[in-house]
């Protein structure tokens, strides 16, 4: 049995206030949380990995909070369910965390829809595998969403302590061999581009883009090359002519790219590069940036190496960007 002297769920949350309703959420309207604390915690589930799953307190403190299986968390999803009676106190709370949307699950989205009822499934839904106990019999009601990247453990924690039997609040686990579009963090790079609303990380994007298409990043009649820092996340929109993206003379090239921390695993931490658009369209360079007609790519090796090379010119300009001033 592992030594948790000093250890409790409320420990995740020192410092916190109960917060009020707030009208919208964000990054400067959230309750703060204390990064030591949650570090600790992280490290010490790390170390106690082995007796995870036979232990109900160990259990509750760290699995799917910060540990979600060989496959780790994927980031920013988190689902809760509530008993009705307490559904209102959850959204009151809710409303001073660090989350980008957060509703009763749908029953028509693709992974949502897996929780919808998750009481009258024959198997209980991924991440909630034992935490469904004690609403068994109740009147109960599930909510998804999405923290704002890098909060997914503060935010389940905190309902966890909140709601106790009353609800039960989980990360969601990812596949073992999901296709690598990371690179690695410290924790203290990881600290400062969450903490600061991922701003640190516009400008190494941006050289990033001006480096491998040799163009201005600016939108203009000829491309666009838009990049801001929005609710946690670099954004970038790209429509490129003539193959400035992966080479493809005489096609305009279109992508979308988010970049965003993460922290898959208790004590790992690191940097998404999500690319969910890429589409090209045969055009000539000279006319007119075309709004439709494109052709979708997935998985296709140009994009990929475009988005690699974007990942290692990143690389290099995180040391400077994300270096502790003390």
């Amino acid at each position: 049995m592992p030594d948790r002297s000093g250890f409790r769920l409320a420990a995740l949350i020192a410092a916190m206030a109960c917060p009020a309703p707030v009208a919208a959420q964000s990054l400067e309207d959230v309750v703060p949380f204390d990064p030591g604390s949650m570090a600790e915690t992280g490290r010490f589930c790390e170390a106690n990995w082995a007796d995870l799953y036979d232990d109900p307190t160990l259990k509750r403190m760290c699995h799917n909070v910060f540990i979600c299986g060989d496959g780790g968390c994927l980031p920013e999803y988190i689902v809760a369910v509530v008993a009705r009676e307490r559904e209102e106190e959850m959204r009151a709370v809710v409303a001073g965390l660090p989350l980008d949307g957060f509703a009763p699950c749908d029953p028509g989205d693709p992974w949502q829809q897996y929780y919808v009822a998750p009481l009258e499934q024959e198997f209980e839904p991924m991440g909630l595998l034992g935490f469904l106990e004690p609403l068994r019999g109740r009147d109960v009601i599930s909510y998804c969403g999405k923290t704002f990247p890098g909060f997914e453990a503060d935010v389940v924690a905190t309902l966890r302590q909140f709601g106790g039997d009353d609800l039960a609040a989980s990360r969601i686990g990812a596949g073992a061999g999901s296709p690598p579009a990371q690179i690695p963090l410290t924790q203290t790079q990881f600290l400062a581009i969450r903490d600061g609303h991922a701003l640190p990380l516009r400008a190494p994007v941006v050289a990033a883009l001006e480096a491998l298409t040799g163009e201005r990043c600016e939108t203009t009649a000829a491309l666009t090359c838009a990049v801001i820092a929005e609710r946690g996340k670099v954004k970038a929109q790209l429509l490129f002519p003539d193959g400035a993206l992966t080479g493809r003379a005489g096609h305009w090239e279109m992508a979308y790219l988010e970049v965003y921390p993460a922290n898959p695993m208790a004590d790992y931490f690191e940097l998404e590069f999500d690319m969910p658009i890429t589409s090209i369209r045969r055009w000539p360079a000279d006319r007119e940036k075309p709004t439709e007609g494109f052709q979708a790519l997935d998985w296709d090796d140009g994009f990929e190496s475009f988005r690699q090379n974007v990942m290692a010119r990143v690389t290099d300009a995180l040391e400077t960007v994300t270096r502790d001033p003390g």
